[in-house]
């Protein structure tokens, strides 16, 4: 029976046993080896003190909650202040309810902003005890033949599971689904499954399918350091979309004895911050612990200390509830969670297609918009023009974009298509010609050799930034450094016959998550046709079907060309390929590249020359990116100290256009010294000379 209020002061402290099916542990005393000190868990994401951005953004810090609420000992300026804040009325949003959403209540008094939708409701806790020895034996075979640890890959692509394998599988996961049905009493369908040996790190706390946005009090928006402390009393807690937002609830099942690990408990707490939780797990074989994944089950995993947990997590979402593509091969996955093997909704398309004989995705819903949500994106959306059959598109008469465009690049026809589909001016941009052009050896090894120092010497990784502000090279380092990105920029000007300037450089080692396709000066906006807008979920198909799309310029559209120099062999690491697309929302590129260290490849920024960064899956991945702008164009004054990044930029340096600028600047300033001559000196030499 799950425990929602702390025992008595009465019970005795000791290691927390199962003593039923799933037993949680008892609440009266403080948790000595699976509680985190405190602000140790939900801090990690605090980054210290607040920057000057967030003073500017009108952040507040917390003075707590009796102060905050005071009236008659308050001062009569913070007295005026409050009366004026309350007869301020913010107006109500209009939450989105397509597609079964649940918006989540939100508190226009304290948040201007609306709450993140749900798709779950019951919100209670449930044990349930689905699975038989049988069930356990099959799914441990598997884990031993398909484990892998996604920290370390072990292999190159996720392993496919055979038609044995897979219907095994998916027949337990799909138990554990039915009575979670059963206990619930709404409609859920399986969207994944993982089998997780969990190691030493464990999960932090966090709600499966919501995110943590900030935290609000009477319209201010508290500051990073005192978020919790406000949180715990009483401030308003702003949850935001998460990418699984499409599930509704979560299942824990326990596939080992709890008596063969120490750690390892599903914590459950009542409220974002809390620091001690309300409940805990650990489960015999067989049984389990359900729960929504909304902000009403915030749940952690201790990590396990010794010995070997192995656990079934399986996730559902409403049968109307459609899959991103983007989520469909996604492998759920946390430092904690350490080996697996992963039932992707991939997976179960790949398999239910086949015994269908029909498309991959028969079974996903068509359209998510029911017309009843009044909101205002979704009014928005069904104003535009959904997608039909390519077919059906061009017996209207007007011939598609990308026929008339096939025989090449041609600007002037390209720019006649655009004009027939889209009444919008595409960006201009600053580059021509935009063929790709190749730079062999246009490092030596002993440039190689210098950035890979200046990079050991410097590197962080703006995910999770080492250094509170960018390190300052030293002045070899800086000399050398613009030495070498210029020696691009020269071969680059030589091979495009035209002056080029440098603007920016990075040295980057290419993490996992590498870098989806994009234009670097460009940035997408929108597709049409016929001078009517496609609703954004039919966008990439109708550009695979000929559509136009419409793009609009970047924060970089004063540059113009982009060059990458591999500054490691191929054989040093797994996946971090280079691929080049035709056009935005192609399926497959055109072209792959694996450059050998010192060879590079130049090319222009417009939507010309889209490309992308595969994931490195094993070893080490470093390369030199350089940007160049034509002499004429001017760096706005926002862009001079930006140093580019994207979450698979990894652990990197950055030679900006403020670097560039104030390096020999500051050289000239330090050079102060002035050679003094002596006048008696010189006038002896003088008499020497003129008696000689």
């Amino acid at each position: 029976m799950t425990v929602e209020a702390p025992a008595t002061p009465n019970t005795p402290p000791g290691l927390l046993r199962s003593t039923g099916k799933c037993s949680p542990a008892v609440l009266g005393v403080e948790p000595t080896t699976c509680t985190p000190p405190e602000g140790s868990v939900w801090d990690s994401d605090d980054t210290g003190s607040p920057s000057t951005e967030e003073l500017l953004k009108g952040k507040v810090s917390w003075t707590g909650d009796q102060s905050a609420r005071q009236s008659g000992s308050s001062a009569s300026s913070t007295a005026d202040d409050d009366s004026e804040r309350q007869t301020k009325t913010l107006t109500p949003l209009i939450p989105c309810t397509a597609g079964g959403k649940k918006p989540m209540a939100s508190c226009f008094e304290h948040c201007p902003q609306l709450q993140a939708f749900i798709r779950c409701g019951p919100h209670h806790r449930a044990e349930i005890s689905p699975l038989e020895q049988d069930d356990i034996d099959q799914l441990q075979d598997i884990w031993r033949r398909y484990r892998d640890d996604l920290t370390w890959p072990r292999f190159e692509k996720k392993p496919i599971f055979s038609t044995e394998d897979f219907d095994a599988f998916h027949g337990i996961a799909q138990k554990v689904v039915d009575a979670m049905v059963e206990e619930y009493q709404v409609p859920m369908v399986l969207d994944q499954a993982t089998i997780s040996n969990t190691n030493h790190v464990g999960h932090p706390p966090h709600a499966d399918n919501v995110q943590f946005d900030s935290v609000w009090w009477r319209g201010k928006r508290i500051r990073s350091e005192d978020e919790i402390v406000a949180a715990r009393e009483g401030a308003f807690v702003l949850w935001r979309a998460e990418k699984t937002s499409y599930r509704s609830y979560s299942c824990s099942v326990a596939l080992s004895d709890p008596e063969g690990y120490e750690g390892g408990e599903v914590q459950f707490f009542s409220k974002w911050g809390s620091k001690d939780p309300i409940a805990r797990y650990k489960c015999e074989p067989g049984h389990g612990v359900a729960f929504c994944g909304c902000p009403r089950n915030i749940h952690a995993v201790t990590g396990v200390k010794e010995g070997f947990r192995l656990v079934l997590l399986v996730w559902t979402r409403p049968p109307e509830a459609r899959v991103p593509d983007s989520q469909a091969h996604v492998c759920y996955f946390r430092p904690g969670t350490g080996r697996g093997v992963w039932l992707t909704t991939a997976d179960i398309q790949r398999c239910q297609a086949r015994k269908h004989r029909e498309d991959e995705k028969w079974w996903m819903p068509k359209d998510t918009d029911d017309g009843s949500c009044q909101c205002e994106k979704c009014t928005t959306e069904r104003k535009k023009m959904p997608w039909q059959d390519p077919e059906s598109s061009t017996s209207t008469g007007t011939s598609s974009p990308r026929t008339s465009s096939a025989s090449g690049t041609d600007a002037a026809c390209e720019e006649e298509s655009n004009q027939v589909h889209c009444p919008l001016p595409q960006a201009a941009t600053l580059c021509g010609p935009h063929d790709r052009v190749q730079l062999p050896s246009v490092l030596t090894k002993n440039d190689v050799w210098a950035l890979h120092s200046i990079w050991e010497q410097n590197q962080d990784d703006l995910s999770h930034p080492w250094y509170k502000k960018k390190p300052t090279f030293q002045r070899k380092e800086f000399d050398d450094f613009y030495r070498i990105a210029q020696k691009v920029v020269d071969a680059m000007s030589a091979k495009l016959k035209q002056p080029l300037v440098l603007d920016q450089a990075a040295v980057n080692c290419t993490n996992h998550h590498g870098h989806p396709p994009h234009a670097d000066n460009v940035q997408f906006d929108s597709v049409w046709w016929n001078e009517r807008q496609i609703r954004s979920a039919d966008e990439v198909r109708a550009a695979q079907g000929g559509a136009q799309v419409h793009w609009k310029l970047a924060k970089t559209a004063y540059r113009n060309y982009s060059a990458t120099v591999a500054l490691t062999d191929p054989w040093q690491y797994g996946g971090g390929e280079l691929e080049f697309f035709n056009s935005w929302g192609a399926k497959h590129p055109t072209e792959k590249m694996r450059l050998n260290t010192g060879d590079g490849v130049a090319f222009c920024g417009c939507q010309r020359n889209i490309h992308a960064v595969t994931g490195v899956k094993w070893g080490f991945r470093l390369v030199l990116l350089v940007w160049t702008r034509p002499p004429h164009s001017t760096v706005p004054e926002d862009q001079k100290h930006v140093c580019y990044f994207r979450q698979g930029s990894g652990l990197s340096i950055w030679l900006t256009s403020a670097d560039i600028e104030h390096y020999p600047a500051r050289r000239r300033r330090q050079k102060t010294w002035v050679p003094i001559v002596n006048d008696t000196e010189e006038d002896d030499e003088e008499k020497e000379s003129s008696a000689a």
